[in-house]
């Protein structure tokens, strides 16, 4: 793994873990957070592989 994925990888958690700390804020319950963590994986995912299969990084 290169430098570039490590930090792209650092930068989605903590940005997923700033979002679901908000959320949590909002008195959600735990099944509707772990929902969201499953949608934010999902976009965060999918725009990884997007961006890797347009750049061609293999």
């Amino acid at each position: 793994m290169s430098w570039g994925y490590a930090a792209y990888a650092a930068i989605m958690a903590a940005l997923v873990v700033v979002y679901l700390r908000g959320v949590r804020s909002y008195g959600l319950d735990t099944k509707r957070i772990a929902v969201i963590a499953l949608i934010w994986i999902g976009i965060i995912g999918g725009g990884y592989l997007l961006v890797s299969g347009v750049l061609g990084v293999s």
